[in-house]
């Protein structure tokens, strides 16, 4: 698993290339430069989230704090939109604060991240 709190590049993130580039364009594409997108992250700090087929799920989510967890399974049962990658894999997103702040969960589409139960 990894937990990223900037912008990445392709080659930063843990997936096969061509998946990782599918999701960085998707970062991309609501901002007309990368640098209008880069700027937008650095103020408005948003975090990825990216699991790959070879991570103990369990194992992973006991690292993190509970608002993340809840974001991750928020990402998941209730996402503001979900886009299919390369490789089986998906990147969807939940908003964490009205400013615009999100989380973005891409993830082997198989993986089963929640039991739809809630937590609150």
């Amino acid at each position: 698993m990894q937990v990223i709190n900037y912008l990445p590049s392709a080659n930063q993130l843990a997936l096969a290339h061509f998946t990782a580039q599918c999701a960085v364009d998707l970062l991309l594409e609501p901002f007309s430069t990368i640098s209008d997108a880069r700027d937008f992250w650095r103020e408005y700090s948003s975090v990825i989230i990216c699991f790959n087929r070879q991570d103990d799920l369990a194992a992973a989510m006991n690292t993190l704090d509970d608002a993340t967890c809840h974001f991750i399974e928020q990402a998941e049962l209730n996402p503001e939109f979900v886009e299919n990658l390369a490789d089986g894999y998906q990147l969807s997103l939940t908003i964490t604060n009205d400013m615009g702040t999100g989380l973005y969960l891409i993830k082997p589409k198989e993986l089963t991240i929640s039991n739809g139960e809630s937590h609150d």
